[in-house]
């Protein structure tokens, strides 16, 4: 059974007590266009208001997962119009009350790694790239990334990444130690299953409750994470040189 849902960007479909949604805009290339957040948000409301479901998986394209904001978007941050803090659409999985498990398969960048983040399981492709590009820009991590970044990869890793910007394959973030699951880029849809498949047994009303009790210290966190954010980013995104390098070097997003 699958349900088309935001222009067909944003799959949902079943396996078992499983709800698989899929982001699929080879077009928009998995940014964070109208149609794919939206899709997100209705594809995980419609999953979890189906009875059968007891987990939710979350993958994109094989080559690539999300990539975050798009460029329109963040110019008009920079030209004062909007923040990230007025959609936090990106907690969508911390938020659903079931047990979310984001299959990292493709290139994870920006806004798109800071999204897997919000997962309460992750596996990574040890090929596929990383990023908290934010830098990159010039202007400060959004997204609640900053309390992210330390609290899955590890307080010196996760910093180093805030800060540098650079791509990281999944294989590196292994070797040195970050505590998240990295497999072969063709295990990651097999492995994330199992994953899935493993915290599907319980009951409904359990997996609920657990889900509440843990969710609730990160949305807490990361609630006042965003909000300092935003603070930064009235000073960060008002730089002239971020809208320069914006325009001028938003291109490839695995370049």
């Amino acid at each position: 059974m699958t349900a088309p849902v935001a222009e067909s960007v944003v799959r949902l479909s079943w396996e078992g007590a499983v709800a698989v949604v899929t982001m699929d805009d080879p077009g928009g290339r998995n940014t964070f266009s109208s149609g794919l957040t939206s899709g997100l948000v209705d594809s995980v409301e419609s999953a979890v208001a189906d009875p059968r479901t007891r987990a939710v998986l979350v993958e994109g394209r094989p080559e690539l997962f999300c990539a975050g904001g798009t460029q329109r978007e963040l110019i008009n941050f920079a030209q004062g119009n909007g923040s990230f803090d007025t959609d936090d659409f990106f907690r969508v999985f911390a938020r659903c009350p079931l047990p979310v498990i984001a299959s990292v398969q493709g290139h994870a960048i920006g806004g798109g790694l800071v999204l897997a983040l919000y997962a309460d399981f992750a596996v990574f492709s040890e090929r596929s790239l990383y990023a908290a590009n934010f830098m990159r820009y010039g202007f400060t991590p959004g997204m609640g990334a900053t309390h992210l970044f330390p609290t899955r990869f590890g307080r010196e890793l996760g910093t180093e990444m805030l800060f540098s910007a650079r791509n990281y394959r999944g294989a590196e973030l292994r070797e040195r130690g970050a505590p998240v699951r990295v497999v072969r880029h063709t295990d990651v849809p097999a492995a994330a299953r199992e994953l899935a498949r493993s915290v599907s047994g319980a009951p409904r009303a359990s997996l609920e409750l657990l889900k509440r009790e843990l969710a609730a210290p990160l949305l807490a966190d990361t609630g006042a994470a965003v909000a300092r954010e935003a603070a930064l980013h009235r000073t960060s995104f008002r730089l002239p040189e971020v809208l320069e390098r914006i325009v001028a070097g938003y291109g490839d997003p695995v370049a």
